[in-house]
């Protein structure tokens, strides 16, 4: 065998083992890739249309699932709440990701579910409202003979929710869930009361009507006037052939005398 002869098969030797080593390589890098550890994508705040095109996309066969869907007030509908496995985790190719997206539409509130409206505290029933996504705006207070700061009446988008004869919430009324009902709350002042005649009657008997009435006395005693509760009133201001009616809260001024007055009854 030549010298050229022996350089050839051992050129021929070295080929065919670094063909067999490279082979080898490839086969060994192709098993350790098929079973890699993959790093999850984050599709929450995605939305749900954006996450299913990356996924199938990535190239490594992932899938979106939505298992579920729920409301959230402010979020838009298709926004991805939550997400199983977890962003960032290490999965194999071919993960299915199951998401919890935003509704697309608010739930609606039924109005039954409301509970009692009529008379209820507002501070109270609007913090026990917003847990279930249902605000309160006060539009308006009346006068009432009731606590001040309770709820007379109630209206959803110009639709009474209360019952005018019954004070009962009225049922069959859906309400979306971020909207607000609009409420008229009690308040004490400001009423008419029936002026009283006060007239020939006794400081002790005016202090008590006007009280019952919530009107307020300022009283002009006579200089014998020694008590006053037994004093007798002949002079009022204003007088009942003024008005009929006052506003609740004003004060009527009386003038007492020892005697009582020689037209009286």
């Amino acid at each position: 065998m030549t010298v050229k002869r022996f350089l050839v098969h051992i050129a021929l030797i070295f080929l065919v083992l670094f063909l067999v080593l490279y082979v080898t390589m490839c086969g060994v890098k192709s098993y350790t890739n098929h079973g890699q550890q993959l790093v999850l994508p984050d599709y929450i705040d995605k939305s749900i249309d954006f996450a299913i095109d990356d996924a199938k996309n990535s190239g490594h066969g992932f899938e979106v699932i939505v298992n579920d869907s729920i409301h959230r007030l402010g979020i838009p509908g298709g926004q991805i709440l939550n997400q199983n496995p977890k962003p960032n985790s290490k999965v194999k190719e071919s993960r299915k990701i199951y998401v919890t997206i935003a509704k697309y539409a608010a739930e609606l509130f039924k109005s039954e579910y409301l509970g009692t409206l009529y008379g209820e505290d507002f501070n109270m029933k609007s913090k026990e409202l917003r847990n279930v996504d249902i605000f309160t705006e006060v539009v308006d207070r009346q006068y009432d003979r009731g606590q001040p700061g309770m709820i007379l009446k109630a209206y959803y988008k110009g639709r009474p929710v209360i019952d005018s004869l019954t004070r009962r919430t009225i049922e069959g009324i859906n309400i979306k869930k971020g909207e607000t009902i609009k409420v008229v709350l009690s308040k004490n002042d400001g009423g008419q009361s029936e002026l009283p005649n006060l007239v020939c009657k006794q400081i002790s008997i005016a202090r008590f009507l006007l009280k019952s009435s919530r009107l307020n006395i300022n009283i002009a005693q006579d200089a014998d006037v020694v008590n006053l509760s037994e004093a007798y009133i002949y002079k009022q201001e204003p007088s009942i052939e003024d008005m009929s009616y006052i506003t609740m809260g004003e004060t009527v001024v009386v003038y007492a005398s020892k005697e009582k007055p020689s037209d009286c009854p």
